[in-house]
């Protein structure tokens, strides 16, 4: 495996950050839903991949479509 760059090393600390972050937040203030895409597979900086990102955040609300429309949240 071959050693990480300076700014890979940078760039996984702030994912690494933002996540903590976001799981703080979320703790207090839990939402109702979450959409969730399964995106970990993609690097932070890897913004040529937009549009494989976009498709799976589609797929991830079209699953969860069902569940917000029992909510009342999701008229299509």
């Amino acid at each position: 495996m071959p050693t990480p760059s300076l700014l890979e090393v940078v760039l996984a600390s702030v994912n690494i950050m933002q996540v903590r972050i976001t799981r703080s937040r979320m703790a207090g203030d839990p939402p109702e839903v979450m959409i969730a895409p399964q995106l970990a597979h993609l690097g932070l900086m890897d913004f040529y991949r937009a549009e494989e990102a976009i498709a799976e955040g589609q797929r991830a609300a079209e699953k969860t479509l069902p569940f917000l429309q029992q909510l009342g949240l999701g008229s299509v």
